[in-house]
């Protein structure tokens, strides 16, 4: 069957096989896929005389890139297939836009998950998002000092008119953090890429008891050129990783599997 209609973005794996690989390397799904896309491109020479038309057409040299889109930001994937790089427990977090009302001169926050203060990231007023100033001590109206997650203001500020909203990093033991580092020229991890053609495969078992088939492209070596990671103001995050693939060591680029 080389001749099949395909719907859908199909199933898209990919494995972690050479180069500088992650610690416990391993192969990733990649879930909530969107648009995948394979390119296969090659240059043609013309050799031409004293003619319009050139006496011959030879191919050149091809290239392989592709891309697909991920409807999750999968921070292990891109560890995986990208920067190899130092996954450690715990890290650093945000708190955005805590509401206080400062009935005294002082407001202490208390980071979630028994986590630790870090940096503070801002204050602005509640109703009119007019940011304060921090200073370094003995804060008038309009500004705060802050220390070990103590916020200071003004006696001016303390009315219950004078909400605020307060931004800070903390850290914290829970969670995973996944490290990118300047590492040298030519540091990454190479790929094999499966992309699984899932719409009406065939069935070679049973109704009651069905083995499916899939026709299957199937990238020998490949490595990630690009990821892009955007947020959009009214709708979802689609991450976008652009590859480019090459033969491997056995020479071999890229199988097209067709089911018979």
């Amino acid at each position: 069957m080389s001749s099949y209609i395909q719907f859908g973005a199909g199933r898209l794996y990919i494995n972690p096989t050479a180069g500088n690989l992650a610690v416990n390397p391993t192969a990733v799904q990649g879930f909530t896929i969107q648009d995948v896309q394979i390119d296969i491109s090659g240059e043609v020479k013309e050799l031409k005389g004293a003619s319009q038309f050139p006496d011959d057409v030879a191919a050149g040299d091809k290239k392989g890139t592709g891309k697909f889109g991920l409807g999750r930001k999968d921070l292990n994937m891109f560890n995986q297939i990208f920067f190899a790089d130092i996954v450690e427990t715990g890290g650093t977090s945000v708190v955005p836009n805590f509401a206080a009302v400062p009935t005294s001169s002082a407001v202490t926050v208390t980071p979630p998950a028994s986590g630790t203060f870090a940096a503070d990231l801002g204050v602005q007023y509640a109703g009119s998002g007019i940011s304060l100033i921090k200073v370094a001590a003995t804060p008038t109206a309009g500004q705060y000092t802050v220390a070990s997650g103590v916020y200071t203001f003004a006696s001016g500020d303390t009315a219950a008119t004078a909400g605020v909203v307060i931004s800070y990093s903390y850290t914290l033991t829970a969670g995973t953090t996944y490290q990118v580092n300047n590492q040298a020229l030519g540091y990454g991890p190479q790929v094999e890429v499966y992309l699984v053609d899932t719409y009406q495969p065939k069935n070679s078992g049973t109704a009651t008891a069905p083995v499916y088939e899939y026709n299957v492209i199937h990238l020998y070596a490949a490595k990630v050129t690009k990821i892009t990671i955007g947020n959009k103001r009214a709708d979802y995050s689609i991450p976008e990783v652009d590859f480019s693939y090459f033969q491997a060591a056995n020479g071999r680029v890229m199988d097209l599997y067709a089911v018979n």
